[in-house]
């Protein structure tokens, strides 16, 4: 019937997508394969474009820049959870690029209720959150290198000291190789000097990337406000204001918990149920930035939320307790977001008292 609404798949690579059309009856209409560019797609759904009801793909690198060119284009583009999106992809025997697209169709179709939506970010937040992205995967290339140098000293009877900057890890990793050489007639230079090299790089680097997302949150007014929370840094300032972007698309302010991850897993059946650990559903890296900060607010700040947590943990356990506190933070944050109020520490006594 060529009234049917379609609902296209898009399985997106580097080079090629594979691109399903299905009708409302689940009828596949088209199949192809076509370069990975909204220009060849738009070649290929123009005729079909005012039938055409959703276009899905799965959140990836290769999809964002398409999914915003092909929304220009005036298409209704969906970006679905990558993680949630591949349990729906399972059902077919063959993981194939075909019948990813054909089942990312049949998500567009019928598994929106069940699969989650990702927001596109906007470019200004996207680079924001690819310098943050980048950052700590450059401090863990920065750990994994300096625990080399590490080993390899301990190895031989060495031992490096904590270094806090750069010019200091050199000094002390200069003073174990003397050392070594002096001791135990071993020259191991030639085997750290370019790992010591890297570290060095690495921590120069680190240092400038700090510096310049310090100086985006005291610049940026909603990451300012943030920053008057005692434990709330720049990093987990920026990084809470990446991932939400736009505090209206939370009804309440309490939905901030589930979307990123920081609720508890509910398992039912039959007359059973029990809550398990928290999801991980959301972003890691803001995640881990929360329960970070909720760890100092338990230890340094004086404020209502303090005194609530330091009550769990005798009850929950310091870790549980953490987690509450990083969840609660969550909902000031956002709660101060939508407002435009500052922080007040003993604001909430009463509700955290219950």
């Amino acid at each position: 019937m060529p009234n049917r609404r379609l609902w296209v798949g898009l399985d997106v690579g580097a080079d090629e997508t594979a691109v399903c059309g299905t009708d409302d009856g689940g009828t596949v209409i088209f199949e192809q394969l076509i370069p990975t560019k909204a220009s060849a797609l738009d070649g290929l759904l123009a005729a079909e474009k005012r039938r055409i009801k959703l276009i899905a793909l799965e959140s990836s690198s290769c999809s964002i820049l398409l999914t915003r060119s092909l929304r220009k284009l005036g298409y209704r583009v969906a970006v679905f959870d990558t993680r949630q999106a591949s349990k729906f992809l399972a059902i077919r025997r063959n993981k194939t690029d075909k019948n990813d697209a054909r089942g990312l169709s049949e998500i567009a179709r019928l598994g929106r209720d069940s699969v989650s939506e990702v927001r596109v970010k906007s470019p200004e937040c996207q680079r924001l959150r690819s310098m943050i992205v980048t950052r700590q995967k450059l401090v863990a290339l920065r750990v994994a290198a300096e625990g080399t140098i590490r080993s390899l000293l301990r190895l031989n009877g060495g031992r490096l000291k904590s270094c806090s900057s750069a010019a200091v890890l050199r000094r002390n990793v200069t003073n174990e190789l003397k050392q070594i050489r002096k001791v135990g007639k071993i020259d191991l230079a030639e085997d750290i000097e370019p790992l010591l090299a890297l570290s060095e790089a690495l921590r120069t680097y680190l240092d400038r990337i700090d510096k310049k997302l310090s100086r985006m949150a005291e610049e940026n007014a909603v990451c300012q406000n943030f920053l008057a929370i005692k434990s709330v840094g720049p990093l987990c300032a920026l990084s809470f204001y990446s991932a939400v972007e736009d505090p209206t698309r939370f009804k309440r302010s309490t939905d901030i918990g589930a979307y990123l991850g920081l609720v508890p897993l509910v398992r039912q059946s039959g007359q059973t149920t029990s809550k398990r650990r928290i999801s991980k559903m959301g972003d890691r890296i803001t995640r881990s930035y929360l329960v970070t900060a909720a760890h100092l607010h338990l230890r340094f700040a004086n404020s209502a939320l303090r005194t609530w947590g330091a009550s769990l943990i005798d009850r929950s356990g310091k870790r549980r307790a953490q987690v509450a506190v990083a969840r609660k933070l969550a909902v000031i944050m956002i709660s101060m977001w939508k407002s435009n109020k500052p922080y007040d520490p003993q604001r909430g006594e009463r509700s955290f008292a219950k």
